[in-house]
C-alpha cells in the first residue's frame, strides 16, 4: 500500500512538472504581449505624410484617405438607388450653381452646365464606401466629398473650350475649396496636353484644370 501511494504521488510530480513546462512558454508569450502593447506604437508614415494644417481640413484628408483607400476617381462605386440618385441630383445642381459663380470658368463650361441644370430628366447617381458622392447631370459629371459637401471632380463633355486664364481659375476654385490655407501651393509642369496644374507638398493634394478632347476637367485629387 504504501509502495503504491509512493507511486501514485511520483506520477502526480510528474504531471505537475509537465502541466508547468507547457504553462511556461504561455506565460513567458503572455507577459511579452503585455510589455509590446504598453509601448507607444509609432502612426503609420501615411498619417505623417500630411501637415497639421492638412489633418485639420476635411476635404484634404478625405481625399487623402480615399485615395490610399480606393485609389483613382473611377475606383468603387456603387450605383444609388432612385430616391438616393434624385437626392444627389438635387445637391449637385445646387453645387454646380456655386461652380457656376467662378468668373474664370469658360465660356463653354458655362454653357453646357446651364443646359444640364435645366434639364428635367433624372439624374445618375453613384456613391463609394467613404461617402463620396457621383452624379451625372446630361454631359456633366460632379463629385462631391462627403464631409465638407465641396465639389472634388467636374467633368463636363461636348464644349471643351480652355479657360482664357487657367491659373486664376485654379486660384479661384482653391479659395472655394478652402484649401488656400495651406502655404506651399506651387505651379507644376505636367505632361498632359491642355492641362495646367497647382500642387501642395503639405496637402499631398493637386488641382488641375485641363480643356482637352472634348472634355472640361476641373479636378482636385491627392497625390502619393
Amino acid at each position: 500500500m504504501k509502495r503504491w501511494l509512493k507511486s501514485a504521488g511520483l506520477w502526480l510530480l510528474v504531471l505537475a512538472l509537465a502541466a508547468g513546462s507547457m504553462a511556461l512558454p504561455w506565460m513567458v508569450c503572455e507577459a511579452y504581449d503585455r510589455e509590446l502593447f504598453a509601448q507607444p506604437r509609432t502612426r503609420p508614415a501615411t498619417d505623417l505624410a500630411l501637415s497639421a494644417a492638412a489633418r485639420e481640413n476635411g476635404f484634404v484628408s478625405q481625399l487623402y484617405e480615399r485615395q490610399n483607400l480606393l485609389g483613382g476617381w473611377s475606383e468603387g462605386w456603387e450605383p444609388l438607388a432612385e430616391e438616393e440618385a434624385d437626392a444627389a441630383a438635387e445637391n449637385a445642381r445646387e453645387t454646380l450653381m456655386e461652380l457656376m459663380t467662378l468668373e474664370n470658368l469658360p465660356d463653354g463650361a458655362r454653357q453646357t452646365v446651364g443646359e444640364a441644370l435645366t434639364q428635367s430628366s433624372r439624374g445618375q447617381g453613384w456613391r463609394d464606401e467613404m461617402g463620396f458622392v457621383r452624379v451625372r447631370l446630361g454631359d456633366v459629371y460632379l463629385i462631391t466629398e462627403p464631409v465638407t459637401g465641396l465639389p472634388a471632380r467636374l467633368s463636363i463633355y461636348g464644349l471643351a473650350d480652355a479657360p482664357a486664364d487657367p491659373m486664376a481659375l485654379l486660384e479661384e476654385w482653391r479659395t472655394l475649396l478652402g484649401v488656400d490655407v495651406l502655404p506651399d501651393w506651387e505651379e507644376t509642369e505636367t505632361v498632359q496636353a491642355g492641362a495646367t496644374e497647382l500642387r501642395s507638398a503639405q496637402g499631398r493634394l493637386r488641382l488641375q484644370v485641363c480643356a482637352a478632347h472634348e472634355t472640361f476637367l476641373l479636378e482636385a485629387a491627392s497625390f502619393s
